[in-house]
Formats: structure tokens, C-alpha cells, sequence
């Protein structure tokens, strides 16, 4: 989610005419609207529609680079979201989403009955603005024919409690930057519906996808902040067969935060960008080009600025499929191995963990602190982690697909949380962070669970999963694999208090003596998706680049400004984290 990041401002140069209009809702509110529409062209214009957070002069001006790119037969319409800058009135503040499925379908008939319009909106969005645009067709709006969505989550509730912990940094950071004088409210909003229920059932698009039937493009990131979302809306996408596309980049919202693969893994094309020119102009990308491209991540060189060119990995692949993976469970053991053999003795190991003393967030998938693959040392050697670790590899290790801990564990605490991190050892020492996970034991069951949160025994071995959501990550021969295992996570999560109450509720920090189980009837284990190399064929760069080469002359030029932003985004927010 992107404050102040105007990634296309001053796009439009064309001759047209700019004009605002407040567009009624079905209860009478008024969303501020800009529409921009060429003077020349086609008498009936599809309309490029953004609706958005930040204000029309910030993330809303990808429609304009996209109606200009596509010439004079589009418009662009670029719209504030409810309760926000010029839809900010009246007392109505941001509703998180939940007006954005009928704001969005009356905007579309709005549009549609216009003198200039030929009935059809295609969509554009970035962040939030893509969960905009996701929650755009709940209602199955019949003029919406086309989407491109960045960087967004089909899931709501997900977004601020993964594994049903509370993400602090990014909720509340964002909400304070984004509605400075609405946080209170927001914030107390999200707090008091902790809880996977009925309040969040309107955006909460996973359980809609039979409404899904237009092709898209979407964009999404390993190290971003709703990757896990943005991959399930992808299949959500797919449900019925329509022609749509997925790419993952490395870095995502961490383009600039500590993720080195941004230096390399875009260079001079943006993959998913000309990919949605195309789809919007009904054009079909080259033939090695296929339903799912994404980045191959691998090693990083000595200093870690930048990946290692002679390393395994560090490429873009494309392929029709998820490439089928076998589940290879590598267990944990009580003198700190990691190995593929099952444990046949009856141990465990235990710390004690003071939510006061939380362990310090280092890396990962963030946005308003440090993210991306970040060296974990730190952090390691404390008496509340548990590192396991394989031996050398002696041969490299290609994974892709999700990556899930299983743990038997105990706690002397009515609830507490188990957190793990799987990272890649270098022969320096480094301990590179793949990606992390965490999870709420009253929140154990996830969905499945209800909406009531179910306490533990305290003494009583539980067995739980802990998503670490999904990578592509070649392991190079001599480096080793680490999983580190551990109650706390923070500012990325904030920490368990321990005592059973509600985040709402607050009480009295309780510090947990947590155990995990080791033995072979209660047994320990990460489970990795191995795929083999030929699943994963290389996409050469000089085929991109001759794709963006052999289209029109206005994609170059919208294409490199959109570049030109996203390197100015990723440094404005590598300086703030």
C-alpha cells in the first residue's frame, strides 16, 4: 500500500478533456470522480477505471498511462474511494472495503449510460487500489470486462491477522499514514473483529468466485506483503476457465526495503505491465510467455548487496502450471539437525517466552519496516529460538510451491503463539531469511474454527501448521537449510500477551514456558516443495525485450514511466523503512 507514491503523475499529454463529477450511489452518496477522454478517436470509448485510496493524482494515474498507452479510444476515469480525500465527506470515513462492491457496481452503470461510453470498464490497481479492485466484482458488474490488479489480497481478514496473530507494523502504520485523522476509529474497528466472522464476510472475496468471469492479469511478489492473497486470487481468477494470467515478481511492495533481487529480476521490462497493455488491446503475449511467469530466486553474492550472478536461480520461468512438487519433510532434533530422517527417541526442548521481550522482526514480507531477505543472526542466538540445520548440501535443492511447519508443541499458557522462519546458510554464516510464518493457538483452526477463539490446556501437546505462504528458491550445493523455531515476531506481529483475552481486551502479559516436540510419536518437521530443474525452463531476457520492442511506440513510453516511478516508490520507501 503506497502512500504518497505517484507512479504515473503527469502521464496524460494527449489532447482531452478533463472533467469532475461527483457520481451518486444507491444511498445517495457521491463519489468524486475524474474523467479524462481524447478529443479524437472512436464517438463510443471504453472506459480505464481506478479507484483509489491515495487521491486521483497519485496510484488512480495508472489509468491514464494505460488510455494513453492504448490511444484515443479509451478514457481514463480515475475516482476516490469512499470516505477518502474528495469522497472524504458528509462524516462518512473509509470503510475498509466493505462499500466497495456496490460503490463500484453503481460507478460501472454510471459510466456506462454516459454519451461517450460503448458500455465496457476495464480496471486498473495497485495495492489498495487492487483490493479495490477485487472487491469491484462482487456483484458480477456486467460492464466489467478486464482487470490488471498489482500487489492485492482476495482476503481481508488474512491481511491483518495471518495465522490468526495481528500484523502491527503494516496495519497500523498504514492506516496511520494513509487516514491520519481516522486511525483511532479504524484501528478499533480492526482490533474488535479480530475474529475470522461475519463482519468480515463482504470482503472476503474467496468465498465469491463464482462471480469471477472476465480475463485479468495479476501481479504479485514473494517477499510482498499479501502474497498469500494474491496467489489465491489468481485461482479465484481461473475459476471459470477465462483467459488469465499471474506473475510473481521477487520483491513486491519490497522493491526497495531490503530485497536485492530488485536490482536484477525486472531490469529493463516489467513482465506483468506490457503483459496487461496487451491483454487491454486485445492482443496475446509471445508464445513462450504462458498462464503463470515468475522469478526463480537464488543465492546472493559476499556482500549481499546483489544477487550473485553465478549462483543457481536468479531467472524468470514461465509455465501453463503450478509445477508439481514433492513433499520432502526434513525433522527436527534435540542436538538442532534438520535431516530427512524421522526421530526415533522421545525428546523435546523448551525457552520461555516473554511477550515484553518480544524477538526482533528482521526481514520478511513488510511494508512499513525493513523487509525482503534479511540476515537473521541477530537474532539466532537468543534462549527463546530454536535453530535446526541441515548438513551441506551437496547438490542444490530447487523449491516451489508452499512451504508449511508442523510442530507438537505444550505450552504452561491458556494461548501463545509459535512462529517459524526457514533461511538459507551461507558458508560465511549468513542466515538469509526465505520466509516466516506464525501461529495464534486460539486461532489454530484457522476458518475451520469458527469464529470463537478455542483456549488451550495447558500441559497438553497440541499439533500445529504454520504457512510460511510460498517461495521459488534454489538452495545452492554448500549452503545449508536453517528452520528456526520460536514464540514472537516483532513489530510484524504483535506479541501474544498469553492470558486468553482478545487483542480488544488487553490484560496482564503472562510469560509461557513453550515446548516443541521432538520424538517420533510426536514429531517436528518442515515440509519443502521439491521440483526438478527442468520444470522451471529459463525465459530469455532477449525475448522480453524484443516483446515490448515489437509494440507500438506509446506502450514504450508509458512502459518506461511506469519504470521510472517504481524506482522512485522503491527508494522513497527504502528510506522510510
Amino acid at each position: 500500500m503506497l502512500r504518497n507514491a505517484v507512479l504515473l503523475a503527469a502521464a496524460a499529454t494527449v489532447s482531452a478533456k478533463t472533467e469532475r463529477v461527483e457520481i451518486p450511489m444507491r444511498d445517495g452518496f457521491k463519489l468524486s470522480t475524474y474523467i479524462n477522454c481524447p478529443d479524437t478517436g472512436a464517438a463510443k470509448k471504453t472506459a480505464i477505471f481506478d479507484t483509489s485510496t491515495y487521491g486521483h493524482w497519485a496510484t488512480e494515474n495508472l489509468a491514464d498511462a494505460f488510455s494513453e498507452a492504448l490511444g484515443d479510444d479509451f478514457c481514463s476515469v480515475r475516482q476516490d474511494m469512499r470516505g477518502t480525500w474528495l469522497s472524504h465527506h458528509g462524516g462518512q470515513d473509509f470503510t475498509l472495503w466493505h462499500s466497495q462492491g456496490n460503490d463500484s457496481f453503481d460507478t460501472f452503470k454510471w459510466l456506462s449510460e454516459q454519451d461517450w461510453s460503448n458500455g465496457e470498464v476495464y480496471q486498473t490497481g495497485i495495492s489498495a487500489d487492487g483490493i479495490g479492485a477485487i472487491m469491484s466484482w462482487k456483484d458480477s458488474p456486467p460492464q466489467l470486462k478486464k482487470q490488471f490488479v498489482v500487489w492485492a489480497s482476495i482476503d481481508s481478514h488474512q491481511t491483518p491477522y495471518d495465522g490468526g496473530a495481528f500484523r502491527e507494523a503494516l496495519i497500523e502504520g498504514w492506516l496511520k499514514s494513509t487516514f491520519p485523522d481516522q486511525y483511532q476509529g479504524l484501528i478499533n474497528t480492526t482490533e474488535q473483529n479480530e475474529a475470522p466472522g461475519p463482519w468480515w464476510s463482504p470482503v472476503n472475496m474467496t468465498q465469491k468466485c463464482d462471480s469471477m468471469y472476465f480475463p485479468s492479469v495479476l501481479l504479485s511478489g514473494w517477499y510482498d506483503i499479501f502474497q498469500q492473497g494474491n496467489l489465491a486470487a489468481y485461482e479465484c481468477y481461473r475459476n471459470k476457465g477465462y483467459d488469465s494470467r499471474l506473475v510473481v515478481q521477487a520483491c513486491g511492495h519490497c522493491m526497495g526495503g531490503g530485497c536485492p533481487f530488485y536490482l536484477i529480476e525486472d531490469r529493463k521490462t516489467d513482465i506483468a505491465f506490457i503483459m496487461a497493455l496487451d491483454m487491454f488491446a486485445g492482443r496475446s503475449p509471445p508464445s513462450e510467455i504462458r498462464n503463470i511467469t515468475f522469478y526463480v530466486m537464488g543465492a546472493g553474492d559476499k556482500s549481499g548487496d546483489y544477487v550473485d550472478p553465478l549462483a543457481p536461480g536468479n531467472f524468470w520461468t514461465s509455465v501453463d502450471e503450478w509445477p508439481v512438487f514433492s513433499p520432502n519433510k526434513y525433522y527436527m532434533h534435540k542436538d538442532m539437525s534438520l535431516s530427512r530422517t524421522p526421530p526415533t527417541s522421545d525428546d523435546k526442548l523448551s525457552y520461555v517466552f516473554k511477550p515484553q521481550d518480544a524477538v526482533p522482526t528482521i526481514g520478511g514480507n513488510n511494508l512499513m519496516i525493513m523487509c525482503g531477505a534479511r540476515d537473521q543472526r541477530p537474532s539466532e542466538n537468543r534462549t527463546d529460538v530454536l535453530t535446526f540445520t541441515t548438513q551441506v548440501l551437496k547438490e542444490d535443492l530447487i523449491l516451489t510451491g508452499p512451504l508449511v511447519v508442523t510442530l507438537h508443541v505444550e505450552s504452561s499458557a491458556v494461548d501463545t503463539d509459535f512462529t517459524a522462519k526457514l533461511t538459507d546458510v551461507y558458508p560465511d554464516g549468513r542466515s538469509m531469511l526465505i520466509n516466516d510464518g506464525i501461529t495464534r493457538l486460539r486461532w489454530r483452526q484457522g476458518v475451520f474454527g469458527g469464529n470463537q477463539p478455542q483456549l488451550i490446556t495447558p500441559g497438553k501437546i497440541y499439533e500445529i501448521e504454520i504457512s510460511m505462504w510460498n517461495t521459488s528458491f534454489i538452495f545452492a550445493r554448500g549452503h545449508s537449510l536453517r528452520v528456526s523455531v520460536s514464540s514472537s515476531n516483532n513489530p510484524r506481529f504483535m506479541p501474544n500477551r498469553n492470558n486468553g483475552k482478545s487483542i480488544s481486551e488487553g490484560g496482564p502479559f503472562v510469560n509461557a514456558t513453550n515446548t516443541v516436540h521432538l520424538s517420533e510419536q510426536y514429531p517436528s518437521y518442515i515440509t519443502l516443495p521439491v521440483v526438478k530443474k527442468e520444470q522451471l525452463p529459463k525465459v530469455s531476457w532477449n525475448l522480453i525485450d524484443e516483446w515490448l520492442d515489437n509494440r507500438p511506440p506509446a506502450y514504450r513510453t508509458a512502459h518506461d514511466l511506469y519504470l521510472k516511478h517504481k524506482e522512485e516508490v522503491a527508494r522513497r520507501m527504502f528510506e522510510q523503512s
